[in-house]
This record gives C-alpha cells, sequence and structure tokens, in this order.
C-alpha cells in the first residue's frame, strides 16, 4: 500500500465512527484509522465481508474484543467497543502512536545497527507485564480464566514514540470461557514464535507465552531469526529439536546475564523456563539496571524519535488534524515499515533444509460448525503427520543443552481414521453471566449452567435467551463428543430489552440486573 493511496472499497463510516484512512490488512480483518464523534482517533478492526459469515470466526472475533475488554492493564492494547451495523462486525480500539517491534527490528536491520541491549531487554519486559496480567485474569466471580495469549510475537508487541510498550491481538488466546473452542491438536499461531508444546498441539499454559517472549527477546538482541528456515514444516522442526544457538555467537560480547535469561525462557523443557511472566520480568529488570541504563523508557523514547523522527512528526500531526477535523483526503501513514526487508537467519544453527514431502490432497476435515468451528491453515495440516514422527521421537531437550542431529524421515502419510463417536456424552452449554434460558432445537429445556446429554452424535440448534442481554443467533452444532460451551452476553439499551422468555414447566427464570448503556445503542454487544 502506497503512502496517501486511497483504497476504492474505503468505507465512509463503520457504525458511528467516520474512516479516514486504511492501515493494515489482518488475517481475519481490514484495520481502518477512525475518528470518534467526539473527535479522537481510533483504530477499527473489521472483520472481512466474506468472513462475516462464517460463524467461527465471527466467534474468535467476538473472543478476542470480550479477552482485550477484560484485560485493563497500561501494557496491553485498551479495546473500547465491539459492534454490529448491518453486516459490518467490528472492533474499535485505542489509537498508538508508534511501531510493531517487528517494524523496529527490520528498521535496525536496514541501517545496519545494533539495538541496544538494555532496551530490548526493556520491551520484553514490559510487555511481560502486560502479558502477567492478562494470565492473572479471573472473571467476575474470581475463577481463573487461565488465559494464555498463544500469539506472542514481534508483530503483536507495539513500541509507542514515547517509550510506551503494548501487547496486541488477543485474537487466538485461549482461556476458559471462550465461545469458540479450540479442539485438542489444533495448531494456531505463527509457527516460527510457538512453543514445543504448542508445536505439539498440546494442552498449553502460561509459560507457553514465556518461551515466545524467549523467541522475541532473542530477536531484539541480536536482530537474527531464531527458527527462520525454508519452509513451516523445517520451522516445526527447528522449534522442537535443533540445537538453539546462543545469542553470544550471533553477537560478540553479549552479556552472560542477558543469555542466560534468555536461555532459561527458551528451554524445551517448560518446568525449566520461568514459572510465569513476572519473573522472567524482574530477572530482565535487574539486568538493565546492572548495565547502569536507569531509565530505560527514556532511552527508548530516544532511540524511537532517531530511528523513525519522520514518522512520528507525521502521525503526531495526524492526530492534531483528527481533532480539528481536518479533512486528510486519504493521506494515513501506512501501517508497517520496511516491509521489503528480510532479517536474516540465526548463523549458529546446525539444521539441514528439507524439502517438503508431499501429502495427499485431501485429509479428514475436522472442526465445529457455528460458535465452535474453527478452520485449520492447509499448511498446518500438512504438516501434521510429518512432525509427528519428529516431535514423538523421544523426549524434547532442554536449549541448553547440545542436541544430536535429527534423523530426518520421509514417511508414508496416510489420513488419520476419525474415531467413533462414543455412545453418549454432555454438552456443558453456560453463559456469562449465568441464568440464561436455553433452547435446543427450538425448545426450552433449562437454565445456564446446563447440562444437555445425547445419547449418540448429532446435530443440534442452540440459542440461549436472557432479558435485557443480547446473544449469538441462534447457531447449528456438529456434536459428536463431551463439549463446553460458554456463551457471553451483552448488556442491551433499555429500549431495546427483549421481553422475558418463560421457563419450562418446572423451572425457575433468574436474570441478572439489566445493564444499561448511555451512549447511542448498538444491539449487538459493547464493552466499557
Amino acid at each position: 500500500m502506497v503512502e496517501g493511496a486511497i483504497r476504492p472499497e474505503l468505507p465512509v463510516r463503520i457504525g458511528r465512527y467516520a474512516v479516514l484512512g486504511y492501515l493494515a490488512d489482518g488475517g481475519m480483518a481490514e484495520i481502518f484509522l477512525g475518528k470518534e464523534p467526539e473527535g479522537g482517533a481510533v483504530v477499527i478492526k473489521r472483520i472481512l465481508p466474506h468472513l462475516a459469515r462464517q460463524g467461527s470466526f465471527v466467534s474468535m472475533f467476538i473472543d478476542e474484543a470480550r479477552i482485550g475488554s477484560l484485560v485493563k492493564h497500561p501494557n496491553v492494547v485498551a479495546v473500547h467497543e465491539l459492534g454490529q451495523v448491518g453486516t459490518d462486525l467490528f472492533l474499535v480500539m485505542e489509537y498508538l502512536a508508534g511501531e510493531t517491534v517487528s517494524g523496529l527490528i527490520r528498521r535496525v536491520v536496514v541501517r545496519g545497527e545494533i539495538l541496544p541491549l538494555a532496551l530490548g531487554a526493556y520491551i520484553v519486559a514490559e510487555a511481560c507485564a502486560g502479558l502477567h496480567a492478562a494470565h492473572e485474569l479471573a472473571d467476575e466471580s474470581g475463577k481463573p480464566l487461565h488465559l494464555v495469549h498463544r500469539d506472542v510475537s514481534p508483530s503483536n508487541v507495539f513500541v509507542t514514540y514515547n517509550g510506551e510498550i503494548k501487547v496486541l491481538d488477543f485474537g487466538i488466546a485461549t482461556a476458559a470461557h471462550r465461545l469458540t473452542r479450540t479442539a485438542t491438536g489444533q495448531v494456531k499461531g505463527k509457527f516460527s514464535y510457538m512453543s514445543p508444546e504448542q508445536c505439539r498441539g498440546e494442552a498449553l499454559d502460561p509459560r507457553s507465552d514465556i518461551f515466545s517472549l524467549g523467541v522475541v527477546l532473542y530477536e531484539l538482541t541480536t536482530q537474527r531469526r531464531l527458527f527462520k528456515r525454508a519452509n513451516e514444516l523445517m520451522v516445526l522442526k527447528a522449534v522442537t529439536q535443533d540445537q538453539i544457538p546462543r545469542p553470544r555467537r550471533e553477537v560478540p560480547g553479549y552479556p552472560e546475564v542477558l543469555e542466560r535469561i534468555c536461555m532459561r525462557a527458551l528451554s524445551r523443557d517448560k518446568d525449566r523456563r520461568h514459572a510465569n511472566a513476572l519473573e522472567l520480568r524482574q530477572e530482565l529488570l535487574a539486568a538493565i539496571a546492572s548495565f547502569g541504563v536507569a531509565d530505560p523508557k527514556r532511552e527508548l523514547a530516544g532511540e524511537m524519535e532517531r530511528l523513525f523522527g519522520e514518522r512520528m512528526d507525521e502521525k503526531r500531526q495526524l492526530v492534531r488534524e483528527v481533532r480539528l477535523g481536518t479533512d486528510l483526503a486519504g493521506h494515513v501513514p501506512v501501517g508497517e515499515v520496511d516491509e521489503s526487508v528480510e532479517v536474516p537467519q540465526a548463523i549458529g544453527h546446525t539444521a539441514t533444509e528439507t524439502p517438503l514431502p508431499s501429502v495427499p490432497p485431501e485429509l479428514p476435515r475436522r472442526g465445529r460448525i457455528g460458535w465452535i468451528a474453527l478452520g485449520v491453515v492447509a499448511t498446518a495440516a500438512a504438516a501434521t503427520a510429518v512432525w509427528w514422527f519428529w516431535l514423538r521421537g523421544g523426549a524434547p531437550a532442554s536449549a541448553d543443552e547440545p542436541v544430536p542431529p535429527a534423523v530426518v524421515m520421509t514417511p508414508k502419510i496416510e489420513a488419520p481414521a476419525r474415531a467413533p463417536a462414543p455412545a453418549g456424552f454432555t454438552l456443558h452449554v453456560d453463559s456469562s453471566p449465568h441464568g440464561a434460558m436455553v433452547f435446543a432445537d427450538g425448545r426450552a429445556v433449562g437454565e445456564t449452567p446446563y447440562e444437555l446429554h445425547l445419547d449418540s452424535a448429532r446435530k443440534l440448534s442452540l440459542r440461549v435467551e436472557l432479558a435485557g442481554y443480547a446473544a449469538p443467533a441462534e447457531q447449528q452444532f456438529e456434536i459428536d463428543r463431551e463439549e463446553s460451551l460458554v456463551i457471553p452476553l451483552a448488556g442491551l439499551p433499555a429500549q431495546d430489552k427483549p421481553p422475558a422468555t418463560a421457563a419450562p414447566h418446572g423451572t425457575t427464570t433468574k436474570h441478572a440486573p439489566v445493564k444499561k448503556d448511555p451512549r447511542d445503542g448498538n444491539p449487538f454487544q459493547r464493552f466499557d
């Protein structure tokens, strides 16, 4: 996207927000610069039109908004609102003037420089603070949500021009109360930044994000891609088996204290990593102090101004013009810079590149319809059977120990047979808040939390209703195993309250207090 160019399909408005320009495309959404009715700048993330009709993507989008709105921390981007107008489903976030860590690394590489090590450590330490707040998040009743980001990477850590750090994009995070359920064994995230256990499709805890932070720390302080390989299959092998080169092999004179912290975070045995993000943060701050840096935030702001001075002035002028109501005529700075710059691969790795073996064109499709459907990326599906031979070949090695050369096999790949459906199982349906009426195939069956017992696999239509709250429309599920489903409800403006739903015979309906929204109404969902 050329700076100043105007996309032909640029909308005039999205909901109550004027659209000022285009910023970027995401995997499932377009990102725009917008203007609030009050005059401030915001970022609008709108789900792509063709995905707005797919329940799985809508559910994942709602999850991102719900989780993002619950995490209130200075090091996490603020989510203002989730809205729907017609077919437009959109998320509104705070506007940040700055650059992603990806852009920062590329700018340093293109200039042939090295980012001061204390500043790289500071960026990761601040990201730790935001992630620790997310990991410790609990629901309204105090029950832990067990949140794991799963997509910690340089593109999801943002550095503002005044030296603040923000964690972005909880779109694929896992949490106990997600609307979208991720099937066991399903792989999501950027392969080069996933933990070994995430590559294997195992259950995750916050230590998975710590491994990802270790990769970010490595790349920020060496300006080398740790797990960059020729194809995604070799990336998965590199993460799980290849020897991890120590930073001192990439940067002569790399401090031992920082290397020790980095390699501990990169331990393949999660029990050897930092117990939590707070512990990693404390070690990094102690290292920064030992480097003699008293005010890393101020020094980072100075470095950002030196590296991005022209863009910094341009974006600050943009914010002023938005507040003054000046017509920007589509002249909005591009979201990312130096995108054509290739960050070099770590020179210390010893992996042998092997061509990606051929894979049968069709593998069985596993998924869900509606709220719990999530598409598996084709590349992960193609690689799954092959990497399983490698990952299960032996106990995963620690990043602190040498790893013998891997024996690379090209096995015959056969599509795994789907396990037969169990004779009977339970569907656990809950809502936030509790007390919503559950309708199965149009019949009221009880209030949340509710357990629906099924004798065999079947398709089932579900919806929930609670007076004073909005809920997703009725969705159809293909139920063939035990499932847990939590459906978030959002308060409606008083004028849009639905009538109370009659309870089935023998039950009592408990309605939560009506949540009022004084702003111009959006009957879908709002977060404050």
